[in-house]
Order: C-alpha cells, then sequence, then structure tokens
C-alpha cells in the first residue's frame, strides 16, 4: 500500500502503471491475447524491415565514400593567374610533395572533346587527361604513353570506354578536342591516335568516358585547363591531408576530391534512404491497427472493470492514460524486438557478406559486397517513428475508453 505521506501525483502515476499492466498481463481473454500478439509482431516486424533497410543505405553510401576517397585522387585547379600556367603548375606541385601524408603528385593537363573509331564513327563524348608517365592516377606508363614509331600519339583508354568504341590495342581513333584560344572563343583540335592499353579503375563513371595521352601530346592541342592530381600515402587520412593543401594553397586554387566530385550520387542516396524510410514506415503504420483493434478489444473486454475503476474515483484522465500505457507498451515492446531483430539480421548479412555483387554489377555499384551499418541516429528515428505512430493509433480506442459512463456500463455488463 502507497504511504500516505506520497504526494497525490505519483501515487496517482503508480497506480496508472499498475492497472495497465493488470490488464496487460491479465490472460483471461484468447481474442485479447491473440490480437496483442499480432500487434506485437506485426510492430517487430515493420521496423526490423526499417532497420535493415536504413542500415543498408548507410552500409553502401559510406562504403563508396571511403573507397573514392582512398583511391581516388585530390584534385587541385589552379584559379585566376595561375590556372593554365603549367610552370607555376609545377612550381606548386614540388611544394606539395613536401606535405605530410603525400605519396604523389602529377601535373595534368584536361579537356574534353570526342573519339571516333572505325566500328564507331558518330563517336563518343570523353574527358581526356594529358599525365607524365607514370604519374597519373589512372596508372598509365612510359611504354603506354611513347609514340609510335610511325609518329602517331599513343592513348590509354577505359575499359568500358574501350569496348563501347570497339577497339583494341593498335587500332586507330580520332580525336576532336575542344580547346581555347588567344580570342578567348573555343576552337576544334584533331589528332590522330593510337590505342596503346587499358586501364580499369572500378568506377564506371570514370572507365566509361576517361581517356589519357601524354602530357606533351595534349599540350600541343593548346589551350586546355591545368589539374594537380595529389595521391595520399597509404593509411593517411584524405581528410587532413585535404585540409593541409587548401592551407597551403589558399584562394590560388580550389582543393576537390572525387567524393566533392560526385555529390549528386551521394545527394541521390540520401534521397533514396530516406525515401526507404518513409516506405517502409507504412508497413509500420499499417501495424499500428493491430494496436489499437487489440486496445478496443481490451476497452470492450475490460468495460465493467473500467466501471468500476470510474465509480471509484478514478477519473477520466487516468483512464485514458491507463489504455495509453497499455497502446505504448505493445508499442514499445514490438518497436525494441524490430531494432533487436534489424540489428541482428544486419550483423549476421555483414559478417557473412551475403549480399555481393557479380563482377559485371559491381562494376556499376562500385564496390563487390556490401555492408550493413547499423547506426545509432537511424535507431532512434526509426524508433522514434514508431512510437509516434504507435501513440496516434492508441489515443482514440484510449479516449473511448476514458468517455464510458461508470453506471451505464455496470448496467449492460
Amino acid at each position: 500500500m502507497a504511504d500516505a505521506h506520497e504526494p497525490g501525483a505519483a501515487r496517482g502515476r503508480r497506480v496508472v502503471w499498475w492497472i495497465a499492466a493488470r490488464y496487460l498481463l491479465g490472460g483471461r481473454s484468447r481474442l485479447l491475447t491473440g490480437t496483442a500478439r499480432s500487434a506485437l509482431g506485426s510492430t517487430g516486424l515493420g521496423v526490423a524491415a526499417m532497420v535493415v533497410s536504413m542500415a543498408l543505405m548507410s552500409g553502401y553510401t559510406n562504403s563508396v565514400e571511403n573507397r573514392l576517397l582512398q583511391s581516388g585522387p585530390l584534385v587541385v585547379t589552379p584559379l585566376g593567374e595561375a590556372a593554365g600556367d603549367l610552370a607555376s603548375a609545377d612550381d606548386t606541385a614540388g611544394r606539395l610533395r613536401r606535405l605530410p601524408g603525400v605519396e604523389r603528385v602529377g601535373v595534368t593537363l584536361a579537356g574534353q572533346g570526342a573519339l571516333a573509331s572505325r566500328g564507331n564513327p558518330a563517336g563518343v563524348d570523353v574527358w581526356f587527361r594529358g599525365v607524365l608517365p607514370g604519374a597519373s592516377s589512372f596508372g598509365a606508363g612510359e611504354e603506354e604513353l611513347e609514340r609510335s614509331a610511325e609518329g602517331l600519339d599513343a592513348v590509354v583508354l577505359g575499359r568500358q570506354l574501350l569496348r563501347t568504341l570497339g577497339v583494341a590495342d593498335g587500332d586507330l581513333l580520332r580525336l576532336t578536342a575542344i580547346v581555347g584560344s588567344p580570342s578567348g572563343q573555343p576552337r576544334f583540335a584533331y589528332r590522330t591516335l593510337r590505342v596503346t592499353g587499358a586501364f580499369e579503375t572500378g568506377f564506371s563513371e570514370y572507365d566509361r568516358s576517361y581517356a589519357v595521352l601524354h602530357r606533351d601530346t595534349v599540350a600541343a592541342l593548346g589551350a586546355v585547363g591545368v589539374v594537380l592530381e595529389v595521391a595520399t600515402s597509404q593509411g593517411a587520412d584524405p581528410s587532413l591531408v585535404h585540409r593541409s593543401i587548401e592551407e597551403l594553397v589558399g584562394a590560388d586554387a580550389l582543393v576537390t576530391d572525387w567524393r566533392r566530385g560526385n555529390r549528386d550520387i551521394f545527394a541521390a542516396l540520401r534521397l533514396q534512404k530516406w525515401g526507404l524510410f518513409l516506405v517502409l514506415g507504412l508497413i509500420v503504420l499499417v501495424s499500428t491497427f493491430n494496436i489499437a483493434a487489440a486496445l478496443v478489444v481490451m476497452v470492450r473486454e475490460r468495460g465493467r472493470d473500467t466501471a468500476v475503476l470510474g465509480a471509484l474515483g478514478l477519473g477520466p484522465r487516468r483512464l485514458r492514460r491507463v489504455f495509453l500505457v497499455c497502446g505504448l507498451s505493445l508499442g514499445a515492446a514490438g518497436t525494441g524486438l524490430g531494432l533487436l531483430l534489424g540489428s541482428l539480421v544486419s550483423a549476421i548479412i555483414t559478417r557473412y557478406e551475403l549480399v555481393r555483387f557479380d563482377p559485371g554489377v559491381a562494376e556499376i555499384y562500385f564496390i563487390s559486397s556490401v555492408p550493413f551499418d547499423v547506426r545509432a541516429l537511424d535507431l532512434l528515428a526509426v524508433a522514434g517513428f514508431s512510437l509516434l505512430v504507435v501513440g496516434l493509433a492508441c489515443w482514440w480506442p484510449a479516449r473511448l475508453a476514458s468517455s464510458l459512463e461508470p453506471a451505464r456500463a455496470l448496467h449492460w455488463e
């Protein structure tokens, strides 16, 4: 029995929780027990589906970001008077090589144009890079970039671009490059090139649209852009190297990485993640009807008990709280079960790499297997959403219980 000196509000809360526990654990009705179990199971499965889907999108996004940072170079683009100045870029590269965490710096000439072959005369739009042998992230060596005996310049293509053009080593290509002019108007420059090799970065966007030439070949075409590609050392933090470069070059250059260069992809992934959250949230929303149904059954079967409690002085507000506590307890139990189940399934899938891609598909999605990354913030979002919709679903049955008149309820019982 509660202490007589205990504040009335605290005693009232304890009474509400005690009655709710008796209603939930009384077990007198098979119908109520079955409905409650159905509500518990459906809520748990809906929440588990949300957790797994959020873990999938978080894991995939994080894996792609890490791979972009680790395998892709930091790109430094000179601005202002230094833009397009090869001598200034070489001087900047020398200073960048002295920074901690920097393994290699390549000064690259960058341009855009089209490549046409005998099998694809219409041509394919490409981005081309002019590099020194061994200084590019695309891995073109000295032999591959060497001019042929007949005086033709060499070109190394991305693996998918090679297939699109339908060419092999030794075949000829026609390059149409867009370059600048002293008047500021763009003009076209043409070169016949010989295919000497192919590279593969693992990123479909680059393997299907990039071509690598010798830097002297690109310089001879005319005015093109100058960029510096900075490769980080093994084990170095790319973010720290990024900040060091920004401090060194200041406002004279723009520093970007492959993650920022592909920000549209990550924006789409974030949108897809929260779109899945809302779509799978409909499963939880539907499951709340089971909780509401369980409360309606409880209100009908506990009508006599509720009437007696009302006659003994338990007000409508506390009666409403009793049934809200019952509904939210069911919802919280189902939510907790779903969070545990979803986290367990995600851990098993990650541990045994159950979601794997074939090599061809892996080229498109950037990774061979998807880790499921369960994040605390995602769990809080799922739990908050679940409890919110459960609370809203419980409001009407609880209000129905609090509106029962004790005399009328006892009369019909």
